[in-house]
């Protein structure tokens, strides 16, 4: 089912330093959600050429997802995954939805959120990647990353 997918899936984002974040954290803030998925986003870019950026991501990610994989499919499956594509010339956020898991899902109850991205290569292609998060104490932790050529 839903964790057969995960190591392509997973990976943590770590929003801590970035400016745009100065207000509590809150389960509602669509904003936050997006600048946490760049932020990821952009740690997920520079592991493909500094690998040691990766580990960042996995110090950070749910300890749900860690009772799920070990770090090294982790961090494969999330370079691999983003290494299809190369380059990117352009990305923007291209929308949020928020989705409320129970106690008869897959998943860990409680409250989850998809950042969708529209991401154009030097080729001029559109590719879209979406961001999971999983609303905890400390805030919104990423825990899959998805790459596609279609919405």
């Amino acid at each position: 089912a839903m964790f057969q997918r995960f190591p392509l899936m997973l990976c943590s984002a770590l929003v801590a330093g970035l400016p745009q974040l100065v207000l509590a954290q809150s389960q509602d803030s669509a904003d936050e959600i997006i600048a946490a998925g760049f932020s990821a986003l952009q740690t997920i870019d520079r592991a493909q050429s500094d690998p040691s950026q990766m580990e960042s991501l996995w110090t950070g990610t749910s300890a749900f997802v860690k009772t799920k994989m070990s770090k090294d499919e982790f961090i494969s499956g999330i370079r691999q995954a983003r290494a299809r594509y190369g380059a990117i010339s352009l990305r923007t956020w291209a929308g949020v939805i928020r989705i409320r898991h129970g106690a008869n899902s897959d998943l860990p109850e409680g409250l989850y959120a998809n950042a969708d991205f529209s991401t154009r290569l030097p080729s001029g292609s559109v590719i879209f990647e979406k961001v999971t998060f999983r609303f905890e104490p400390n805030g919104w932790q990423m825990i899959g990353y998805v790459p596609r050529e279609n919405q």
